[in-house]
């Protein structure tokens, strides 16, 4: 009796052979009989089985190097406080409000920015262990979603919390989790931003079999298959929001490592990001 399972792999690469002239395979050479290699068995992207998504627990951590660029990471955030020193022209002109109140939220957005990136590599750099306490993930993931929705609204873009009924809390260093949790989504809020259109970013935090994972996406900004390959790369200059990103993702991966997680990324079925901060309850 025949296999349906069997069969159904069969149908993938072969074809029945349907020609009289055709002679049963040996087995030998790898074919049941009765079936011949399809014309495009080659082109195995084309495969089901080759499309078909990766599950999302099998996606492996992402792997940065242990060499941090500092100095590359200086200059960006030089440029960064330059931007900031520039942005004090618009306030100090008193008779327009509204060119004042946008000078204000762009060098408060620069500052915060920097300030991320020094705290990161002070992490990356001293790598210092966790203290940890009894925290509530949910207070800190809103009070990190709470700091950018200024920045997004100058882009007139949005970021969502889904949290679930019950306090997600865990044993961890409650700094160093803000810390993860503003680069990861400090990163997409690069990626919005870099698109040039209105968009959004969606958090959400849940626990499953001890680990409480941070799911952050956004779908807006569209990653090619090079650049989404380069997103554990500390040199990718060109990555939106410049080295300090690639330097924030960096110590989140670090921290989550430290709280035996991981820091996990994938590319959506849209082709934006989903990063995945998974933390050990």
């Amino acid at each position: 009796m025949s296999d349906p399972e069997n069969e159904s792999f069969l149908e993938q690469y072969l074809e029945p052979s349907s020609s009289s002239l055709d002679k049963p395979r040996s087995v030998r050479q790898g074919l049941p009989s009765g079936y011949r290699m399809r014309h495009d068995a080659h082109y195995v992207d084309e495969l089901e089985s080759r499309r078909a998504v990766v599950p999302a627990a099998s996606v492996p951590a992402l792997a940065f190097p242990t060499s941090i660029p500092v100095t590359f990471a200086l200059r960006d955030m030089s440029q960064e406080l330059e931007g900031v020193a520039s942005c004090f022209n618009l306030v100090t002109a008193r008779a327009r409000p509204v060119r004042e109140r946008m000078g204000l939220s762009l060098a408060r957005v620069g500052v915060e920015r920097n300030v991320r990136a020094f705290q990161a590599l002070r992490v990356l750099l001293e790598d210092p262990p966790p203290e940890r306490t009894l925290i509530s993930l949910t207070s800190i993931l809103e009070q990190a979603v709470k700091s950018f929705e200024e920045e997004l609204g100058l882009t007139s873009s949005r970021i969502y919390l889904d949290v679930p009924e019950a306090i997600v809390r865990i044993t961890a260093d409650a700094r160093m989790v803000s810390l993860a949790l503003h680069a990861c989504v400090g990163m997409l809020v690069s990626l919005v931003e870099a698109s040039n259109m209105a968009g959004s970013i969606h958090v959400a935090p849940r626990v499953s079999d001890g680990i409480a994972t941070c799911e952050m996406r956004q779908d807006v900004y569209r990653l090619s298959a090079d650049q989404f390959s380069r997103m554990a790369d500390l040199e990718w200059s060109e990555r939106p929001g410049g080295i300090p990103a690639g330097i924030g993702l960096a110590a989140a991966a670090r921290i989550a490592q430290a709280h035996g997680g991981s820091l996990d990324a994938r590319r959506t079925e849209a082709g934006g990001c989903t990063l995945l901060l998974n933390l050990r309850a």
